[in-house]
């Protein structure tokens, strides 16, 4: 099932129309009654979408045009995996952490696959270009270039998760709303002004993307050197990792990390892998290694976070 959707209009609106169709098939999961929106007095919006599980296949584009008035924070907070891809790109990317974050800015276009069993759950907030020119100069988010940033710390979630709780009150929801947007929009200046503040577009995303195909298996045991990377993504290696922390937050290596921690504490919580288990998987030579270089990232053990559930 295809489904396009317009980052300028209501989505609430526009899945409306799709639910509503004759070819419209319900095993894609979507029903009316699982999408919530809230709309604030400065016209910010804030979209829930309840967890559902796709039985068919579903490829969903989102579009923003080049004169769009309006910028779209896109959340997944489901848990699974996503398979994303750039237009006209085969450039595909997998996430390995259960949450992150996507800035769509005018004049992208992002194709979103889910799989038969995947189980989604996502959050949007709309924002218009006045409430950000009000709030923020455009030294850092400039008419026209095109800039995609993905945030995907698990500090911001528990902000989202906050939010949706609070959709029935509104005054408070919009209070966790404005606190997401200032974490991301502050998180994104900051990573403009350590990286001299590149303008990435179409083919650096998609090369940058293709790149860090090499750094999201948290299982790899062979991580490309920099210069491999660069040559993956056609930049130099001083471009390639200044665009990269820039576009990711943090350096390849450093990135890399983050995945092989995260996926560790999704596992643990679950109770899939015991910490001794993960420490193999990891490949650490021993498990006190891997202990110490969980406890330097998470500031505690990983015995804390193991559920024997």
């Amino acid at each position: 099932m295809r489904i396009i959707l317009d980052i300028e209009q209501d989505f609430k609106e526009q899945f409306r129309s799709i639910i509503d169709a004759d070819n419209f098939d319900s095993a894609s999961g979507y029903s009316n009654d699982k999408i919530k929106l809230i709309k604030f007095p400065d016209q910010v919006e804030f979209y829930h979408f309840e967890p559902v599980e796709h039985k068919i296949p579903v490829h969903m584009t989102s579009t923003n045009s080049k004169e769009s008035e309006w910028y779209l924070i896109h959340m997944n907070i489901g848990g699974d995996m996503h398979l994303k891809r750039f237009e006209n790109r085969g450039t595909d990317y997998h996430r390995f952490v259960p949450s992150g974050i996507l800035l769509y800015c005018p004049g992208i276009v992002i194709k979103t696959d889910f799989s038969v069993g995947h189980r989604s759950e996502l959050a949007s907030i709309r924002i218009p270009k006045s409430f950000i020119n009000s709030y923020y100069e455009n030294s850092f988010i400039k008419d026209g270039q095109l800039l995609v940033y993905e945030d995907l710390e698990y500090g911001i979630e528990k902000k989202i998760r906050a939010a949706i709780e609070a959709i029935d009150n509104k005054l408070k929801c919009h209070t966790l709303v404005l606190e997401i947007i200032e974490h991301l929009f502050n998180k994104i200046r900051s990573n403009s002004s350590l990286s001299r503040n590149i303008a990435l577009h179409n083919d650096d995303i998609n090369n940058l993307l293709l790149a860090s195909e090499f750094l999201r298996n948290p299982l790899s045991n062979h991580i490309p050197s920099i210069k491999e990377l660069a040559t993956v993504a056609k930049m130099s290696p001083s471009k390639f990792k200044a665009s990269f922390k820039q576009f990711f937050g943090r350096a390849p290596h450093q990135y890399h990390f983050k995945i092989k921690m995260e996926y560790a504490q999704k596992e643990l919580k679950l109770g899939r892998k015991t910490p001794i288990e993960l420490s193999h998987e990891l490949d650490y030579s021993h498990p006190s290694n891997f202990t110490s270089a969980y406890k330097n990232y998470f500031k505690i053990v990983p015995s804390a976070d193991f559920s024997k559930a």
